[in-house]
């Protein structure tokens, strides 16, 4: 608030003595006793107190006098405006029958301001019970080349004078996803969850794929080496809430997370999940059943309404503060059902076998298997850490490889420190993952999960997690599926079910983030891989001499964002394995890659 006409350099020589000046004259305003007179004659107490005036107005000039020769910086204009008593005030109220409305000036098809489609306003409803409409549009665009090593074509082959066991790697990916999601919300959700929300969430989408080899991407060679498919379906249905208190209820196809990085289960599949909190929010609790749909191979989203013939349950808590303060620590435990064994033999929409896996004496089996967990996230000081450690237990009726019944006890351990300085954040992390060192015997301890998709040591930057690497020699199988660090034969993540005679693995990870600009951030990775047994890797292949170092995987991406919000993404990233002993034994000594551009664009 400052006087018109004055100069910064003045309004800052006037302020000590003008603030001690204001704090006297507020003080005789807000007492208006007669006693306190600010006349132009200080010795005349009877005349100024006869002239004192109405506390309904303060003459200007009795102001201008007291402050003359003063800066008035804090004292406006407005100072001077007659002043109603409360009792007049606070009778001419006026509620606002709209308060929603009160300052609205956006339009529907503007984002980044108020907006009736995004919910800041109501749409129908009673100011107590409002309802609100929440729609969402994303695009979301891919283009991705590669090198992968595959085998040459069995049946035919585009290279006839070709005899070498591995063929030509190179392949290219176009793939347009668009998300919509329109929600019905009723309630004042500022506050608390919604009373009421339904929720709809289809998918669409397109991808292309060109492989150099045939028999890589359909079963039937005559189908060619190029791919195009189109997908509809249904990433969530509804959310419902009962109660506000401590326990609310949500039931649909929903995003449901069983750890802080994706390690064990991140999925959207129907279900019913209970939820809420208590002690100040400090503590949260989930408790939770899903029915998983089966998914398409090719998009890797759910095929409407086809069962999986697997169930998830799902019971966890966190803490705040436990350890320190901003640090979480979560104990979960998940029971999975996979009953697919009773329902014979599937292919997938390429004619591909994967369930049972086309590796052992392929015969098909189910699985029963409660995972514990013990994980925490947060900063303990200045540090950052990410911690999870699960222990797996159950059993496989049949398991292709040991050819028989098999109890499972697996375990992993995986860990993250990081440190900021400035606009510079330095990461170390490892991972660990549980071989088996017997495939034969009637114990399966090598390390599986359900459907994870983990954002750790460089997430789908680096190439041992981002593409799926085919076990050439043996089938149909892969030793990692796309978006899973895990190396455990399965057929495929989408469709495949877990295995727990596998290889295992062992991680280590150096990495360093870069905030180049408030818009632009640029992410790098290092990380060594090694098997952490490989008698089920020479088992399957048939090779008694297999080392446990895979190689050096190196990765880069940038991630720009130039609106500053995530409207408008743009990511860009690169990556190199570099093969050791154990790659090479495998898979011979070529490197092998990936690059692609990802945008996003969002309403």
């Amino acid at each position: 608030m400052r006087r018109r006409g004055a100069t910064g350099g003045e309004r800052r020589r006037g302020r000590g003595s003008l603030y001690s000046r204001s704090c006297a004259l507020a003080a005789a305003l807000s007492l208006a006793t007669p006693f306190i007179a600010l006349a132009e004659d200080e010795t005349d107490v009877a005349s100024t107190v006869s002239a004192t005036p109405t506390p309904e107005r303060v003459p200007q000039e009795l102001i201008e006098r007291s402050f003359a020769g003063q800066e008035t910086e804090y004292f406006p204009e407005t100072i001077y405006e007659s002043v109603q008593p409360i009792e007049s005030s606070a009778s001419g109220f006026v509620p606002v029958p709209d308060r929603w409305r009160m300052f609205y000036a956006g339009k529907w098809y503007d984002p980044y301001n108020q907006n009736v489609l995004k919910g800041d306003i109501p749409v129908f409803g009673s100011p107590a019970e409002p309802w609100f409409t929440e729609l969402s549009v994303i695009s979301d665009t891919l283009f991705e080349a590669r090198r992968i090593p595959v085998p040459v074509g069995f049946a035919s082959t585009r290279r006839p004078n070709s005899n070498n066991v591995f063929g030509d790697g190179n392949q290219t990916i176009f793939a347009e996803n668009v998300i919509m999601s329109f929600g019905l919300i009723k309630g004042n959700t500022a506050f608390k969850p919604p009373d009421f929300e339904l929720r709809i969430a289809p998918i669409f989408n397109f991808n292309y794929v060109k492989a150099e080899e045939d028999g890589v991407l359909f079963a039937d060679p005559a189908r060619g080496d190029t791919r195009s498919y189109n997908e509809f379906g249904f990433i969530h249905l509804a959310n419902l809430s009962e109660r506000y208190d401590f326990v609310s209820m949500r039931g649909g196809i929903q995003q449901f997370n069983a750890d802080f990085r994706g390690f064990l289960y991140n999925d959207n599949q129907p279900g019913v999940r209970f939820f809420g909190d208590y002690d100040n929010n400090k503590t949260q609790f989930n408790v939770a059943w899903f029915n998983r749909l089966e998914k398409n191979v090719n998009t890797g989203i759910n095929s409407t309404f086809d069962n999986r013939y697997e169930t998830v349950v799902v019971a966890n808590t966190y803490r705040q503060d436990l350890i320190a303060p901003g640090h979480t620590t979560s104990l979960s435990m998940v029971y999975r059902g996979d009953t697919a064994g009773d329902h014979g033999y599937t292919y997938d929409q390429n004619g591909f076998l994967v369930r049972p896996a086309p590796i052992g004496d392929e015969r098909p089996g189910n699985i029963y298997s409660t995972y514990f967990g013990l994980g925490g996230d947060g900063h303990i000081d200045r540090i950052n850490t990410t911690t999870q450690i699960y222990h797996a237990l159950g059993s496989q009726s049949h398991n292709e490889i040991a050819q028989q019944q098999v109890d499972i006890n697996a375990g992993m351990f995986a860990q993250e420190f990081s440190y900021d300085i400035d606009w510079i954040r330095f990461r170390v992390s490892g991972m660990w993952a549980s071989g088996d060192s017997d495939p034969y015997d009637n114990q399966a301890t090598g390390f599986d999960a359900i459907f994870d998709n983990p954002n750790f040591a460089g997430g789908d930057l680096s190439y041992w997690q981002r593409e799926g690497i085919p076990f050439v020699g043996t089938g149909g199988t892969n030793l990692t599926n796309r978006n899973s660090l895990l190396p455990n034969f399965r057929a495929t993540k989408e469709m495949g079910q877990s295995n727990f005679v596998n290889p295992g693995l062992r991680l280590y990870n150096l990495g360093v983030d870069f905030e180049l600009l408030p818009e632009l951030k640029l992410v790098t990775n290092a990380s060594y891989l090694q098997f952490d047994q490989t008698e089920s890797l020479e088992v399957v292949r048939m090779d008694g001499s297999i080392s446990r170092d895979i190689g050096w995987d190196l990765s880069a991406g940038f991630l720009y964002r130039p609106f500053l919000n995530q409207n408008v993404l743009i990511r860009i990233g690169s990556a190199v394995l570099l093969p050791e002993a154990g790659q090479e034994n495998l898979f011979g000594n070529q490197t092998n890659y990936h690059a692609f551009t990802n945008l996003i664009l969002q309403y």
